[in-house]
């Protein structure tokens, strides 16, 4: 296998284990939104937002399956999942916590926001980088 191969698969693993990653950062805050009653004050019906959020995890799902199939559009689901769990959490939560107020939980709360914008902009770089190589997951061309 060339050095590039082996490069790709690395990195191919680091988009499998920063998606899963992701997950136990992004599901208990949206869990959290929900339980605090967050969709009812943006005047966002629960319906409608737990329809989005599924997508999303839905999603999220289809791409780590495809990474499992060695197929390259897992690369390219991660990559947009990566862009754009930061972006609805950056926009949506850190005016909140900045503004010096006590933010819901606290630490945990905070915690769970930092993770979702730094493991999501790993899980991004990562993606791309993956992709850039020209390899699928595995490490073979395509």
């Amino acid at each position: 296998m060339s050095s590039i191969n082996s490069i790709s698969t690395q990195w191919g693993q680091r988009v499998v284990l920063l998606s899963i990653l992701l997950i136990f950062f992004a599901l208990p805050h949206t869990l959290e939104d929900f339980a605090t009653g967050e969709p009812a004050k943006a005047g966002v019906p629960a319906a409608v937002l737990a329809t989005v959020i599924s997508l999303i995890f839905s999603t999220q799902a289809l791409g780590l399956y495809w990474l499992g199939q060695k197929q390259r559009r897992g690369l390219f689901v991660h990559a947009g999942i990566g862009l754009f769990w930061p972006i609805a959490s950056g926009f949506a939560q850190l005016p909140t916590i900045l503004n010096g107020t006590p933010y819901r939980s606290g630490f945990i709360s905070v915690a769970y926001v930092a993770g979702m914008i730094v493991v999501g902009l790993l899980l991004l770089v990562s993606s791309l980088i993956a992709l850039r190589s020209g390899t699928t997951p595995n490490g073979s061309n395509q």
